[in-house]
C-alpha cells in the first residue's frame, strides 16, 4: 500500500538522521523531495516537513555534522540522549534495553556486527519499525497489530521526551526541525494505532 511505503520511508529516513549526521546528497535530497505533503495539506506534520525541506536547503553539511556530534556524541556525558533506556530508567544499558534485546530475539532480529549504537536507540527503533511495516525479500511486513504493539511499547513511551530535548538544546539548529518533523509523525502513527 502507498500508505505503508510512505510510513516506511519517513521511519527510514528518522532512522538515518538519527544514526549520523546527513550527507550533503541526503540534504539535497531532503530539500527537493515531493513525495510527501505534495497536496497542499496544512497539517502539522506536513508543516513539520516543509520546515525541515527549508532547513536542510540551507543547511552546510559540515556544519550539521558539527552540531550532530554536539548534541549527541559529546564529551563527556552528550547534551542529548539518543537512547530509550535513558528515558525510561534514568540510565543507559537498564532493564528496557534487556526487554527490547529479548523482544528482537524472538523476532528474529539482531543488532548489525557494524553497528557501534546499542538497540535502544532511537535510530535503531526507527528501522526495526520500517522492517516491521516493509520487510524485506525474506520476511513479509509485520501484521498492524505486531507493528502498533512494538510502537507503544519502545518508541511512544518516550519519543515526545526525546523530542522536546533536541528542540531545546541550545546547540541544535537543523536537528530541531529533525525533532519537530520526527514528533508529529509519531503522533500520527499513535494516533492511527488507536483507531485501527
Amino acid at each position: 500500500m502507498p500508505e505503508d511505503q510512505a510510513r516506511a520511508e519517513v521511519y527510514a529516513l528518522l532512522s538515518s538522521l538519527f544514526y549520523e549526521p546527513p550527507s550533503a546528497t541526503l540534504l539535497k535530497g531532503i530539500a527537493s523531495s515531493v513525495t510527501l505533503c505534495n497536496d497542499g495539506s496544512d497539517s502539522g506534520f506536513c508543516r513539520a516537513w516543509h520546515a525541515l525541506q527549508q532547513a536542510a536547503a540551507n543547511a552546510d553539511a559540515a556544519a550539521v555534522r558539527d552540531e550532530y556530534d554536539t548534541a549527541f556524541i559529546g564529551t563527556g556525558r552528550q547534551p542529548v540522549m539518543l537512547y530509550g533506556s535513558f528515558y525510561l530508567a534514568g540510565f543507559l544499558n537498564e532493564k528496557p534495553l534487556a526487554q527490547l534485546r529479548g523482544e528482537l530475539t524472538q523476532m528474529g532480529l539482531a543488532r548489525s556486527g557494524n553497528s557501534h549504537e546499542t538497540e535502544d536507540h532511537i535510530s535503531a527503533l526507527c528501522d526495526v519499525m520500517r522492517f516491521l511495516i516493509a520487510g524485506d525479500h525474506d520476511t513479509p511486513p509485520a501484521a498492524l497489530e505486531v507493528q502498533r504493539d512494538f510502537f507503544l511499547r519502545h518508541i511512544k513511551s518516550w519519543n515526545t521526551r526525546l523530542c522536546a530535548a533536541v528542540d531545546n538544546a541550545n546547540d541544535t539548529h537543523f536537528y530541531k526541525h529533525v525533532a519537530r518533523f520526527a514528533r508529529e509523525f509519531f503522533a500520527i502513527e499513535n494516533e492511527s494505532f488507536d483507531i485501527a
